[in-house]
């Protein structure tokens, strides 16, 4: 059996903008962040959206033999063996 992570889709994506919009504690000067788990957040830059090709790949633990399921863009498949059809995914790109 495979494990994976839900992931979350446009339209979710959207509903979650409806009831964040609908807080009167949000306003258009709300910054937006990432946890990420270490002691700070991550700042989401202005320009971090983009919609790119993704791909599935999996990756075997080594002590349990169980197999993870994550996603690669289609630019790193051949390097994770990636297997299936490309899709397109909106992409938080968060380098610096």
């Amino acid at each position: 059996m495979d494990n994976r992570v839900e992931v979350m889709t446009f339209s979710q994506l959207k509903k979650r903008v409806e009831e964040l919009e609908a807080n009167s504690a949000i306003n258009d000067n709300t910054k937006v962040f990432i946890d990420t788990g270490w002691d700070s957040v991550q700042e989401v830059e202005p320009n971090a959206f983009h919609v790119e090709d993704v791909v599935e790949f999996k990756v075997q633990d080594e002590l349990t033999k169980e197999f993870y399921v994550g996603y690669t863009l289609v630019e790193k498949a051949e390097r994770m063996q990636a297997e299936g059809q490309a899709e397109v995914a909106v992409i938080i790109r968060n380098l610096y």
